[in-house]
């Protein structure tokens, strides 16, 4: 290790130039990620959901929609707006009615369909056109077109990185010895920062929410690395030369740093074992940003220290954290009152946080903080509710299987209407994939006899029916859908003459039939809507997808899939039983393993991971008794980030008193230990805390505003925890502790400030006696 430390010192200009180099090429593959933001394609491909919504993008084209809601007018003004809707250009279809599926409490709810995708041209100036349409009026536009999520995320974590950046400085200065390593520390940020951003494309694809929560993520947890080491620095110049003192700093440090961080690792390599993939994306880019600050604080921080150090020496300030040893005294007068009541704490928050009701169905996700959309689709589903839909796929050609299946499914509990090209009634009660003969098909097209004959003739002929054509063409049956499509074709081809009002109806028709074949048709599935008034995630949907399944295997050998928003909710809750059981134990695990290498003790790892334990029980039990619901992704990172990361604060107190320990009493020990590891505790825990609210609280992205909320309100709780429930567990513990130490403990060396509090302790306790 200090040939290692010798030789990045030795070689410290070199590394600084290469890091600029790797800076300013960072800025420039930063552009290559591919950022995701299609949450449901992290789900495992073995899931129905996954499967289908593989089938439906190869398959069939979707249009963008919109719900356009308009408050507070009369239905006679709603149904001209309607016709005015209607004729704006870029639209394929507007439903409008009397019924309360469209007029209801004063309030008209148009359905739009687009011509185009979220960010087509098309799409977008309709939607203006609308927007001018309707500009009088008190209007909420529920649509995804022209809404970029990724775009919208950035903006956000960008004012949330400046006010995060703003209180870091804050908290530098506060509990910094030198005004001066305050600009050294945050240059050895931005240096990882960039490398995580530059690095981020050798994964080919990351989400949306590693691409904007990562960099905050990793403010806080990283920074007390570059903290270490800059004590370490400061300790060693007291006896030692500049140079020589890094040596020595580094050489200390990374081994101290490494172990500090394996904790955080830890936990976030129980996130890679996830089967939704949300949880192994952020877990890997979070591990990486870890990496990468670790390296940017060995090798790059020990050139800035020494740069920077005559200006370090020269602004040498009083530390400005007060000492806590009331904490102290508390501890030691309650140490046998706090954990039996703590012990209490655990057993119910245990309970209430493993009966905690969790959210699947990612589009009732909502943020503390709601964007216009958001707040649209809240007051659209007020006044109208919300429409639980499925989608059903199956293998195309058969339409009188389809039309049968429909028929069986229409008549299922809770199905509200079906939709499929094979029930979509045309005129007169036909639907379009009827076969009609030419008497029929003349008096719904409204041509005459001698067109109708030669155009069934032309079908027959292009179609290779010459036996039925030329027996009895009267009686020869084509498809509705087909005869409309085939006549549109000869008609612009001119094989069939038709006068110019028949054309024009004859384009529109084909139009609509057009668009339907591609939403619900494509080469080798065909799509059908079920419409339910079931919630989304409730058994009664999931018996209702099970239901569908078992009349469509009545019809078609496999290969059938039912898709929406409540077999996406199940296939969710399926993978989560598996995933928080791996996450919560490698956690552990991952974490009784560092501890018990660090400490040589089998007793403290339980102690510290029952103290951390309690935190994330108390953490979840905080929304379960004010009835919130979070996505459950959400809950399983944080379990891992709070379980890897927050254990670092009880480690950093448990460490400094088994150090006093060997040679004090526990009472001077505990007091001192607190004080001691205060500086560590506002950096670092203040920190992780303060960003994770800050990302709660301003993102609009759901998943990631319940992140930072839980992960910030967890941190709040383990900081309270070990200042104020692991000293007395500590102190209760202590014989247990020195029975279960297996091997001699290697201790870190305790700072200069943390001795001097010892001395005025044991000053304290001397004057007492005499």
């Amino acid at each position: 290790m200090r040939k290692l430390a010798t030789f990045i010192v030795g070689k410290r200009k070199l590394i600084m130039i290469l890091f600029a180099l790797a800076a300013v090429l960072s800025i420039f593959t930063s552009g290559l990620v591919k950022v995701n933001s299609d949450i449901y394609s992290f789900l495992p491909e073995s899931t129905e959901t996954r499967q289908a919504l593989g089938v439906m993008d190869g398959e069939f084209t979707t249009f963008s929609t919109a719900k356009v809601m308009v408050r507070d007018i009369g239905y006679s003004d709603a149904l001209a707006l309607y016709q005015d809707i209607k004729n704006v250009d870029g639209i394929k279809s507007v439903s409008f009615d009397d019924s309360s599926l469209h007029y209801a409490n004063n309030c008209a709810m148009y359905s739009v369909t687009f011509g185009g995708g979220d960010n087509d041209e098309v799409s977008l100036n309709a939607l203006d056109d609308i927007e001018r349409i309707l500009s009088g009026y008190t209007v909420y536009y529920d649509t995804q077109v022209g809404y970029d999520l990724s775009v919208q995320i950035v903006s956000e974590m960008a004012v949330v990185g400046i006010i995060s950046v703003v209180i870091v400085i804050a908290l530098l200065l506060l509990t910094s010895r030198s005004y001066a390593e305050v600009p050294v520390l945050l240059a050895t940020f931005a240096a990882a920062a960039l490398l995580q951003f530059g690095t981020n494309f050798l994964f080919k694809q990351i989400s949306h929410i590693s691409n904007a929560v990562t960099l905050i993520l990793q403010l806080a947890l990283a920074i007390d690395y570059a903290v270490i080491l800059c004590n370490r620095f400061a300790e060693e110049k007291q006896h030692s030369e500049p140079r020589q003192a890094m040596i020595d700093a580094l050489t200390k440090g990374i081994p101290e740093i490494s172990s500090s961080s394996l904790t955080t690792i830890g936990g976030l390599i129980a996130m890679a074992f996830m089967q939704f993939g949300l949880g192994s994306d952020l877990g890997r880019v979070l591990i990486k940003s870890i990496l990468l600050s670790m390296l940017s604080v060995f090798l790059l921080m020990p050139g800035l220290l020494l740069t920077f150090n005559k200006a370090i020496d020269k602004t040498r300030h009083r530390s400005l954290i007060p000492h806590i040893d009331f904490a102290g005294r508390f501890a030691w007068k309650t140490r046998k009152i706090i954990p039996p009541i703590f012990a209490v704490v655990l057993v119910v928050c245990g309970y209430f946080a493993l009966n905690y009701p969790l959210l699947y169905n990612y589009s009732d996700a909502m943020p503390l903080n709601l964007n216009d959309r958001q707040l649209a689709r809240e007051e659209v589903n007020k006044v109208f509710g919300y429409n639980n839909m499925m989608a059903i796929v199956v293998p195309t050609g058969d339409y009188q299987a389809e039309a049968d299946m429909l028929a069986e499914v229409s008549k299922l509990d809770h199905v509200t209407s079906v939709q499929g090209i094979a029930c979509t009634e045309v005129i007169d009660g036909y639907k379009l994939t009827d076969k009609l003969t030419i008497d029929e098909f003349c008096k719904i097209a409204e041509l005459d006899e001698m067109t109708a004959s030669a155009l069934f003739a032309y079908y027959g002929a292009s179609h290779n029916d010459y036996k039925q054509v030329g027996s009895d063409l009267h009686n020869y049956k084509v498809r509705l859908i087909d005869l409309f499509l085939f006549l549109y074709e000869v008609a612009e081809d001119g094989d069939v003459e038709v006068s110019a009002d028949k054309l024009s109806m004859i384009e529109d028709l084909y139009s609509q039939l057009s668009d339907a074949k591609k939403q619900l048709q494509g080469p080798n599935y065909s799509r059908m809507l079920v419409y339910c008034d079931t919630d989304v995630q409730s058994q009664q949907s999931y018996d209702l997808i099970d239901q569908i399944h078992e009349i469509a295997d009545k019809y078609y050998d496999g290969n059938v899939y039912v898709a929406g928003d409540a077999t996406c909710s199940r296939d969710l809750e399926q993978t989560y039983t598996r995933d928080n059981v791996m996450v919560s134990l490698l956690s552990v695990i991952f974490v009784v393993v560092v501890v018990l290498l660090t400490f040589r003790s089998a007793g403290l790892p339980v102690l510290l991971i029952t103290v951390i334990q309690g935190s994330i029980w108390i953490n979840f039990t905080w929304p379960y008794v004010n009835g919130d619901q979070i996505f459950f992704v959400g809950y399983l990172i944080v379990t891992a980030i709070q379980m890897g990361a927050n254990i670092d604060y009880a480690i950093v107190v448990s460490n400094r008193y088994i150090t006093l320990r060997q040679n004090n009493s526990k009472r001077a020990s505990i007091t001192a230990a607190l004080n001691g590891a205060l500086p560590t505790l506002i950096t670092s825990g203040s920190i992780l805390a303060i960003a994770g609210l800050l990302i709660g609280f301003l993102s609009t992205e759901a998943t990631i505003s319940n992140i930072g909320i839980a992960l910030g309100r967890g941190t709040f709780i383990s900081l309270l925890l070990v200042v104020f429930v692991l000293p007395q567990l500590l102190l209760w513990g202590d014989k247990f502790i020195k029975k279960t130490t297996f091997a001699k403990v290697i201790h870190f060396r305790v700072p200069p400030i943390f001795e001097d509090d010892f001395d005025e302790v044991a000053r304290k306790r001397t004057a007492d006696k005499s």
